[in-house]
């Protein structure tokens, strides 16, 4: 298997920057193991610099990885008591929504009733959309997103955490270091020790 005109690791490392990620081919035909072992062995190599890397999927039947620059361990630490706001205030209220969809929610829907519509928790209305161990609960009023595991509130998901600060317009500081979305949410919860 080889890789189609890749900068070689110097070079990934001083182009990749925060907001800039590098897109690399492997060659059309290479199987999936061998693209997902070409995106570890990348990874290690490159994982000392907050770059991670991952497969990417087909562009014109040539497999791609990419390569994205996350938020550093200095940054995450200056970002630290954000977060930590970030997440009690999400936790907060999915426990909130969660005890309320326990009370109003999920004895109609045993029963086979219609559910009842809006939900209100600290005065505010709330669209309620379970779906499997999950709700999504939205506000009618302000469109916050919360995203809860409703038989295990508390529970952190880097997706609908990052959703929730997008939505809340509370915590905008650690939303402007999510340059990289998803993947920077998951770093900051990883290097606070906050995954699952």
């Amino acid at each position: 298997m080889r890789l189609s005109g890749i900068p070689s690791d110097a070079e990934l490392r001083r182009s990749v920057t925060r907001g800039r990620h590098a897109v690399l081919s492997l060659e059309a035909g290479t199987s999936w193991e061998e693209v997902t072992a070409a995106a570890a062995a990348l990874r290690e190599r490159l994982a000392a610099d907050d770059l991670i890397v991952f497969n990417s999927g087909l562009d014109d039947s040539r497999p791609r990885l990419t390569v994205l620059r996350v938020v550093g361990a200095a940054e995450a630490r200056r970002l630290r008591p954000a977060l930590d706001a970030l997440v009690a205030d999400f936790q907060s209220l999915e426990e909130r929504l969660s005890e309320r969809f326990h009370v109003e929610i999920e004895p109609a829907y045993e029963r086979g009733e219609p559910y009842p519509r809006p939900l209100v928790v600290d005065g505010v209305r709330w669209q309620a959309q379970p779906h499997g161990g999950h709700c999504r609960f939205e506000s009618i009023e302000g469109g916050v997103v919360v995203e809860a595991d409703v038989w295990r509130p508390g529970t952190l998901d880097p997706f609908f955490l990052l959703l929730f600060a997008e939505t809340s317009g509370r915590h905008p500081e650690v939303l402007s270091a999510c340059v990289e979305g998803f993947h920077d949410m998951s770093r900051l919860l990883e290097l606070a020790g906050l995954t699952p």
